[in-house]
C-alpha cells in the first residue's frame, strides 16, 4: 500500500508559508475600516526627484552664501603694473581728500547745530520770566477789589452828583436812596480811574513818569497799528512781537530799574496817584469830603502801584480790560451779577443812546475795553480812543434804527420814559456798570472775570 507521509505533507506547509508572508506586489493583512494603497502609487517618474519646497530653500541658502564666500585673493603690489600702481595712488588721494572734505563738514554743520540750540536754549530762558504765578494775581486783584468795594460802601450816601459817563446808567431816585446802585457807581468810577490814569498809561512805575508814558505809548501803537489778526496764528505773532519789545527795553533800562531813583519816582508816582484820585473822587462827592477817603484811597492807590510794577517783568501778557456801559456783554471775560442794583426805570439822563454817547465824547473819565488790549497793549489815551469806538457803533445802531423806523408812523424816541429808551428792548443786554476788572493771560486762559451788572 502506498505511503501518505510524502510530499503531501509539504504542501500545506508551502501554503502555510506562502499565506503569512505576502508575496512582491501583493498587498499585507488589511485592517477593517482603513484603506490601504500599495507601492505601484507613486509614479515612477516622481520617484527619486527632490520635493520643491527643499529645492527653495536650497536656492535661498546659496544666494545667502553668495555674500559671505570668501573674496578672491587680492593681487601683490609685485604682481601689478605700473600704470595700474599709480592709478591706484590717484584713487586713494581722490579718496582721501573727499573724506577730508566730508569730516571738515560735519563737523563744522555740527557746530552750528549746537550753536543755534544754546541760542534757542539761552533765549527761552531769558523769555521765561513770570514775576507773578496766577494764583498771586488773583490774590491781589481780589484785595484790590475789596479794598474799592470797601470804600465805595463807605461813600455811598455821600455823593453830590452823578459822573457824565455813568449817568445813563443810574436811575434817578439813586443818589437819594443811597444803597447798592450808588455802591456800584462808586465801584465803577474808582476802577475806571485807575484803568485811565494807571494801568493804560504808565509803562512801569519806577522810570521817571515821561518816559514811562512815552514807552506805554509805543507799546499801544504796537498793537493798535497791527493788522486784524485773522487767525490764532496771526494773534499769537502779534502777542509775541509785544513781549518781546518789552522784555528787550526792560534789559536796556536794567540800569534805570536799579538805581536809587527808581524807589523816588515810585514814591512820586503814587503819592500823585493819591492826590489825583481823591480830588476826583471829591468832584462828585458832598462837602466836607467823607474821612474814609484818606484811609481808604493810599491802600487801593499802592496795591494797584505794586500790581502794575509786576506786569511788564512778566514773558506773558497780562491784560487787564474795563468795560464801560454800553459794552457788549462777553462770557468768557465778564460774570454778570445784579449785585442787588435795582433795574434801570428812570435814567438820569437818556437812555444808553444819545446821553452815553455824549458823554463819551465829553472825554469823561471812562473806560478801556478788551478790543484793544486793557494794560496789555493799551497805553496813552486808550481810554478815548474805545471811547471812540463806541461812539461810532452806537451812532451806527441809531442811524440803522432811525431808517427802519422813520418808514412808519413811529419814530425813535431818546427822551422818553423806560429803562432804555424806545427800540433799545431789540438790542440784546449790554453792560451797565462793571464793578471789576477782567485779568487774562493773552492767548491762554481768563485769571479774574469782570463783575458786571447788564442792562436787562
Amino acid at each position: 500500500m502506498p505511503s501518505t507521509s510524502g510530499p503531501p505533507n509539504k504542501r500545506p506547509a508551502d501554503a502555510n508559508k506562502q499565506g503569512g508572508q505576502p508575496q512582491q506586489g501583493q498587498d499585507g493583512p488589511r485592517t477593517p475600516g482603513i484603506q490601504t494603497f500599495g507601492a505601484n502609487v507613486v509614479p515612477q517618474s516622481a520617484q527619486g526627484q527632490p520635493s520643491r519646497g527643499g529645492t527653495r530653500q536650497q536656492s535661498v541658502a546659496n544666494e545667502s552664501d553668495k555674500g559671505r564666500a570668501t573674496p578672491p585673493p587680492a593681487r601683490s603690489v609685485g604682481e601689478m603694473s605700473e600704470d595700474e600702481v599709480v592709478q591706484l595712488v590717484k584713487d586713494h588721494e581722490v579718496l582721501r581728500e573727499k573724506y577730508q572734505k566730508v569730516k571738515r563738514y560735519f563737523f563744522e554743520q555740527q557746530s552750528q547745530v549746537h550753536q543755534l540750540q544754546d541760542t534757542l536754549a539761552h533765549q527761552r530762558l531769558s523769555q521765561s520770566r513770570t514775576s507773578l504765578d496766577d494764583s498771586e494775581y488773583n490774590a491781589r486783584f481780589e484785595r484790590l477789589h475789596g479794598l474799592v468795594g470797601q470804600l465805595a460802601f463807605n461813600i455811598r450816601k455821600d455823593w453830590r452828583s452823578i459822573p457824565p459817563f455813568l449817568q445813563p446808567a443810574v436811575n434817578k431816585d439813586a443818589l437819594s436812596i443811597g444803597k447798592q446802585e450808588m455802591t456800584a457807581v462808586g465801584k465803577a468810577l474808582i476802577l475806571s480811574w485807575l484803568m485811565d490814569e494807571l494801568f493804560d498809561k504808565h509803562f512801569h512805575p519806577d522810570l521817571d513818569p515821561a518816559l514811562s508814558i512815552q514807552l506805554k505809548h509805543i507799546q499801544t501803537n504796537i498793537r493798535r497799528s497791527a493788522p486784524l489778526a485773522q487767525s490764532t496764528e496771526e494773534e499769537e505773532a502779534l502777542t509775541s512781537k509785544l513781549v518781546s519789545w518789552r522784555l528787550a527795553t526792560l534789559d536796556g533800562l536794567t540800569d534805570h530799574l536799579r538805581d536809587t531813583s527808581a524807589a523816588q519816582n515810585r514814591e512820586h508816582l503814587t503819592n500823585a496817584l493819591k492826590e489825583s484820585l481823591a480830588t476826583h473822587l471829591q468832584t462828585y462827592l458832598a462837602e466836607p469830603p467823607p474821612l474814609e477817603l484818606k484811609s481808604s484811597v493810599p491802600m487801593i492807590v499802592e496795591l494797584a502801584v505794586a500790581i502794575a510794577s509786576h506786569l511788564p517783568m512778566e514773558s506773558r501778557d497780562v491784560a487787564i480790560d474795563y468795560f464801560p456801559p454800553g459794552h457788549a456783554l462777553m462770557g468768557e471775560l465778564m460774570k454778570v451779577e445784579q449785585l442787588q442794583v435795582p433795574p434801570l426805570e428812570r435814567p438820569i439822563a437818556d437812555g444808553l443812546g444819545r446821553g452815553m454817547l455824549a458823554g463819551l465824547i465829553g472825554g469823561v473819565s471812562g473806560s478801556s475795553s478788551s478790543g484793544g488790549g486793557g494794560s496789555g497793549g493799551g497805553g496813552g489815551g486808550p481810554g478815548a480812543s474805545k471811547k471812540a469806538e463806541v461812539v461810532q457803533q452806537q451812532q451806527q445802531q441809531q442811524q440803522q434804527q432811525g431808517q427802519n423806523v422813520g418808514q412808519g408812523n413811529s419814530s425813535l424816541s431818546l427822551s422818553g420814559s423806560g429803562s432804555l429808551g424806545a427800540g433799545a428792548e431789540e438790542r440784546p443786554p449790554r453792560v451797565r456798570m462793571a464793578a471789576g476788572f477782567a485779568v487774562q493771560i493773552r492767548g491762554k486762559n481768563v485769571l479774574v472775570k469782570a463783575q458786571v451788572v447788564p442792562t436787562g
